[in-house]
């Protein structure tokens, strides 16, 4: 006879055998998970073992070009620096022969391990010729095969590392992602090197090969900045350590506000001033790519860590899915048929669409049947949160788009689209600061337009207007980049220029003076003004602060007004020595 009580034993058996079948399985997985990121896990110490030979033979470029822009009383200490960075370079190869003797009798990677030897040989000739040669006699020529040879050699460097990562890949998809990072990370410390290479080239080649070497350094500048954006400094996001996080902000800090500005300032002054040295250009620069380098080892690091930690996962899951597994998944299975459609389901449900709108996403979800009166309130109450959500957002959208018409409208002149004097002030403390950082000499100049009541009486508000906005469009347009021009009242500009000396200033400005007055600002009229120009200088370091430099401005300029206006007055300078017909 059959009994409810047979069929609760059926259901026990039945539990009992999907519980057996259900740890095994789950036993089986985690035994080939943790098989699996063990692997994982040896084979990217092994590769990092490789990258840090690739990484060796793109840093030894750095005492190279030391030694190549080494005076004669520099290049024994050079030398020896160089001998030095080849040894370590040395060892860093033999390690990866080592470790990849099997991969390396591939004939491929067989083929690009030759070529690495033979590459990194002739590069290293190619500099011992150009640094064996007297200072004086040195021909730049030289220096620049050595430094394209040993170009050539870290190209090959990273052929073979492209070649060995494809081989991992194969073998160890799940650490595609790591490699690609790895291998990204590598490069940017690579290219940054290169930067740095092509401007020693500039500094110690001939006049008329300058363009070709500050194009390529341009080139370089823009990988750079595209493998860090697209890339590199994603890290913290795809790897959420703090030791990744604090790094990606020291290689903006070190790099890209530091030693990649330094480079770029000797590029733009050499053409002026050429006394920067090879040496003193790689003792400045070298510096600031030693947290690339870091990152790149922290990226591997992190990844090998994180591997080894989901294989001790791997490990605690088999054992505890062959002790524990059989009584919860029974209970699990007998909970799963009474409940599944009241409750689990729409509970999953309910999950996803949780999940769903945590991302952003408010769409209205279908609706859910035969779940149970507790689960459907809840339904109702997400609904309702959605609407709110939806609602805020809205709110939020409409907020910022205002915040940011009102920052518009609070900082730039109406007139003529310029800064105006609040935005002007609420910046020149971090000009002054970086000017401070970097060595750089600023001026301050305070222009107004001559006889501006002339016009305004004579041509009316309107085309007084005019004149202002022509007069804005006209000096912004000689700037260079860096430099702030800002309209502080009524016909009365600043100007603040970087990276400026006295004689700079003056040329400038009076350039500027006989444009205004040759240049009609006003198109229906052409109308033609002049202005009256006071500069006051402040060197690197200098306790003066804006209130001071402006004041000194404005008595240059009361000076200029005062002694037959259409003059410019800088320290140094008479009114009567920079005055123009």
């Amino acid at each position: 006879m059959f009994r409810i009580q047979h069929l609760q034993w059926m259901g026990i058996a039945a539990a009992a055998v999907g519980s057996l079948l259900l740890g095994g399985s789950s036993a089986l997985s985690n035994f080939a998970d943790y098989q699996r990121h063990s692997h994982a896990a040896s084979e990217l110490e092994r590769f990092s073992v490789l990258l840090d030979a690739a990484n060796a033979i793109s840093a030894e470029r750095g005492p190279a070009n030391s030694a190549m822009g080494a005076t004669d009383d520099e290049r024994v200490e050079r030398q020896n620096e160089l001998t030095a960075k080849r040894a370590q370079t040395d060892a860093a190869i033999q390690r990866m022969e080592a470790v990849f003797q099997g991969v390396l009798s591939d004939s491929e990677c067989g083929a690009a391990h030759a070529q690495l030897h033979a590459r990194l040989a002739n590069g290293r000739e190619q500099v011992d010729f150009a640094a064996n040669v007297p200072f004086a006699e040195r021909d730049p020529f030289d220096v620049s095969r050595g430094i394209m040879a040993m170009f050539t050699a870290a190209d090959s460097s990273m052929a073979l590392r492209d070649l060995v990562s494809g081989h991992i890949m194969r073998e160890s998809p799940d650490l595609a992602g790591a490699l690609m990072l790895a291998n990204s990370a590598g490069t940017l410390r690579d290219q940054e090197g290169r930067l740095g290479s092509y401007v020693v080239m500039a500094l110690l080649a001939p006049a008329e090969r300058d363009p070709l070497y500050l194009q390529r350094m341009r080139a370089t500048e823009g990988i750079i900045k595209n493998l860090w954006s697209t890339n590199v400094s994603m890290a913290a996001n795809l790897l959420p350590d703090p030791e990744i996080v604090e790094l990606v902000k020291a290689v903006e800090r070190d790099y890209f506000n530091d030693a990649l500005i330094t480079a770029l300032d000797a590029a733009d002054m050499h053409a002026a001033d050429n006394s920067l040295s090879a040496a003193q250009l790689t003792e400045n620069y070298v510096p600031g790519m030693r947290s690339s380098e870091q990152l790149r080892s922290a990226v591997v690091k992190h990844s090998i860590a994180s591997l080894h930690r989901n294989s001790e996962d791997a490990l605690r899951g088999l054992i505890g899915s062959v002790l524990l597994s059989g009584g919860i998944l029974a209970v699990l299975s007998i909970v799963a048929i009474a409940f599944r459609n009241a409750l689990f389901s729409p509970l999953m449900r309910l999950h996803d669409e949780v999940i769903a709108l945590a991302g952003g996403d408010h769409g209205e979800p279908k609706r859910v049947r035969s779940a149970a009166v507790e689960v459907s309130d809840i339904f109702g109450g997400l609904r309702v949160l959605r609407k709110n959500l939806t609602e805020k957002r809205a709110l939020e959208e409409e907020q910022r788009r205002l915040n940011r018409r009102l920052r518009r409208l609070a900082e730039t002149d109406t007139l003529t689209g310029l800064l105006n004097r609040r935005a002007l002030l609420s910046r020149v403390d971090a000009m002054f600061r970086r000017a401070d950082r970097i060595g750089e000499t600023m001026a301050v100049v305070l222009f107004d337009i001559d006889h501006f009541k002339y016009v305004n009486d004579t041509h009316g508000h309107a085309v007084g207007d005019e004149v202002l906005s022509g007069v804005a469009r006209l000096v912004d347009s000689t700037l260079r980049t860096g430099d702030t021009l800002a309209r502080i009242g009524g016909e009365e500009f600043v100007l603040v220029l970087r990276r400026v000396d006295e004689d700079t200033v003056a040329n400038m400005l009076e350039r500027l003076r006989i444009q205004l007055s040759e240049t009609p600002v006003q198109g229906k009229l052409g109308l033609t003004v002049t202005a009256s120009f006071g500069a006051a200088m402040r060197p690197a370091g200098s306790a003066m602060d804006w209130d001071e430099m402006f004041s000194v401005a404005d008595q240059r300029l009361y000076i200029a007004k005062g002694t037959g206006r259409n003059r410019v007055v800088v320290q140094g300078y008479s009114p009567e020595t920079r005055q123009r017909a």
